[in-house]
């Protein structure tokens, strides 16, 4: 997963997710309305507004979804995991949640580390 900050006005990210199996790993399903897990150095505080420009491995175009931080896994946590925020979608008008079931249906449940709660 490549998840990045552009320098613009608004907090905006672009995120990654070139194969079934990463959308799995970033997906954050016990959110409501979805969301997904960025991993980026550059933390931001949780409540803050962004706008993800998301690409999913369904060969369809880049997709933005309007979000709000609302996890934080901090640099050093005790379990390793990589520094990241979790985005939940709050305006998905291009549909990103739906594409994303989409291409977790029929996949077996997923069975690796648990990155978020």
């Amino acid at each position: 997963m490549d998840g990045g900050s552009e320098s613009t006005g608004a907090r905006a990210l672009s995120v990654v997710l070139r194969d079934a199996a990463s959308v799995q790993r970033y997906f954050m399903p016990r959110i409501r309305g979805g969301g997904v897990l960025v991993e980026t150095p550059n933390l931001l505080p949780m409540g803050t507004e962004v706008l993800l420009m998301i690409s999913l491995p369904d060969n369809q175009p880049r997709a933005p979804v309007t979000g709000r931080v609302v996890w934080v896994t901090p640099r050093d946590n005790r379990d390793g995991y990589p520094a990241a925020i979790g985005i939940r979608f709050m305006n998905d008008r291009s549909g990103v949640l739906t594409r994303i079931q989409n291409i977790l249906s029929g996949l077996p449940e997923h069975a690796g580390p648990v990155l978020t709660f």
